[in-house]
């Protein structure tokens, strides 16, 4: 069951991800880097102040809700708990605008960027209260709940983008396609909630929920930060339009990413239940068969891109995009790093040991800052620096990632004996071979097309898969394992008996 939850968790995530390719598509070809820059870094502005938002309340739900709490004093709980703290964020967002602005002091690059931020924040404040249901959701591993209502608002915001792109209303409606979207999820999700208790908070529910966000305020906090700084400086030590070509490389880099979000999504709750009936060993067998497929399917998708990227950025985006190609490189092998490691990730905070995940979160936030500082500016506060912009950026965090991995990896042995598991080494080798495979033919054909993308892909995935089966990595059980998470009748017949159900005590 937990295999068809994550398949479809993945799938609606890749649909999404394919939707928001066409308007990644329209927007980069009729819009062009600057535009994308505007509004990736209005995102990512309001991005660092994001954790203030939820404070941990969040894990914390999910946490309480899969150890078996009062779900409806649960609900009150947060909920009460979320909107105060979207308020507070709402708050010192623009308060971080206006205040400069009083002073007569100019906070952005300009007036345009501006009203795109505030747009963005209606949009986010909006967003939390659907994520408030949205984590409700899945804290009881309810995947279709979850999935559903982000499928139709993509399709909404898609197809305003490529409205806005072709006929050229400018980036702040561009930004507006966005709020309507988050619109359209919010009154989704209360639809699908019709039914689900909601009680009064007690001051022994938020003693609780405060006792375990404390610590993860600090990890959210910091990964908020990590995850936005980037663009925020590239935007003010560089141009716009180059944070539109690392924002580009980053979406398109987000198809892999949501493998993770897909799979943590529902491996943390589970972890956390093994952990609440002490079945360490329980934890141990997951991490390692998560590991074994998750990397299964990242190994090619590294070395498809490492070999491609120039052609992938060109066709997707336009000519004009080829200096996205090393970003998209290097962004990839960190969601590689970053996807591997998410099973042992979620053990830190699934075993209880938050304050640890936040120590770590400390040393990979405070080394992702020291080195964009030292990568990303030509100069700061009088000092020459190495000035290498975006790259620069990618390059801080696929060394801040990895140096997390080592620490989350080494502390799951530490608190659950898990291993890393060796058979992610042949599955390395296969891709290695697929990678020659693929040099060849990029060497072999002069003008790469979209139609030679696709082909390329599916042979590299025969030759892959081929591989895996002559090491000994794939067989009969694996290929019923795929063929039951991929099959489209069982995730439409799971799917459609979840949205069909309402509330009940007991959630599979």
């Amino acid at each position: 069951m937990i295999a068809r939850k994550v398949s479809l968790a993945f799938f609606s995530n890749v649909g999404t991800t394919g939707l928001g390719y066409i308007s990644l598509f329209f927007v980069a070809r009729y819009m062009g880097p600057e535009a994308l820059g505007i509004i990736a870094f209005a995102l990512a502005y309001v991005g660092i102040f994001r954790s203030f938002s939820d404070l941990g309340f969040g894990s914390a739900h999910v946490k309480r809700v899969s150890e078996g709490k009062d779900f409806g004093v649960c609900n009150g709980t947060y909920f009460s708990a979320k909107m105060l703290l979207t308020l507070s964020m709402s708050v010192i967002v623009l308060a971080t605008v206006l205040i400069p602005k009083a002073f007569g002091h100019s906070s952005f690059v300009s007036r345009e960027h501006e009203l795109v931020l505030y747009v963005m924040l209606l949009s986010t404040i909006i967003g939390n209260a659907s994520m408030m249901i949205n984590i409700t959701f899945g804290a009881r591993k309810e995947t279709a709940k979850q999935s559903i209502p982000l499928i139709v608002g993509k399709v909404v915001e898609v197809s305003g983008k490529v409205i806005v792109a072709v006929v050229g209303l400018g980036v702040v409606m561009l930004a507006g396609a966005s709020l309507i979207s988050a619109v359209v999820i919010l009154f989704c999700f209360i639809y699908l909630f019709r039914g689900y208790p909601v009680a009064k908070p007690t001051k022994e529910y938020l003693k609780s929920y405060a006792k375990f966000a404390l610590p993860v305020v600090v990890i959210a906090f910091l990964t908020d930060i990590t995850h936005n700084m980037d663009k925020v400086m590239i935007q003010f030590f560089w141009t716009t339009s180059d944070v539109g070509f690392y924002s580009a490389a980053q979406q398109i880099s987000f198809a892999l990413s949501y493998i993770t979000i897909a799979s943590t999504t529902l491996i943390f709750p589970t972890i956390s239940a093994y952990h609440s009936q002490n079945k360490v060993g329980s934890i141990r067998s997951l991490s390692n068969r998560a590991e074994r497929y998750l990397s299964m399917v990242f190994s090619p998708a590294l070395i498809f891109i490492l070999i491609l990227a120039r052609p992938i950025c060109t066709v997707l985006l336009g000519a004009g995009f080829a200096q996205s190609a090393p970003l998209l490189v290097i962004l990839v092998a960190v969601v590689f790093v970053n996807g591997t490691t998410a099973p042992y990730t979620q053990q830190i905070g699934g075993t209880n040991h938050i304050f640890l995940a936040a120590k770590i979160s400390v040393v990979i936030f405070v080394l992702d800052a020291i080195l964009n500082v030292i990568f990303i500016p030509r100069e700061f506060m009088g000092l020459r620096l190495l000035g290498m912009g975006g790259i620069g950026a990618a390059v801080s965090t696929l060394i801040s990632i990895s140096v997390g991995a080592v620490l989350f990896r080494f502390y799951a042995y530490k608190i659950t004996g898990s291993k890393p598991n060796p058979r992610v080494l042949r599955q390395i080798t296969a891709a290695a071979i697929m990678g020659v495979f693929l040099f060849s033919f990029s060497r072999f054909v002069s003008n790469i097309n979209l139609l030679h993308l696709v082909a390329a892909g599916i042979s590299g995935v025969v030759l892959y898969t081929l591989s895996l089966v002559v090491l000994g990595e794939f067989d009969r059980k694996d290929a019923s394992f795929f063929f039951k998470i991929l099959n489209p009748l069982e995730m439409k017949r799971y799917a459609s008996a979840e949205i069909s159900r309402e509330y009940a005590d007991t959630c599979d």
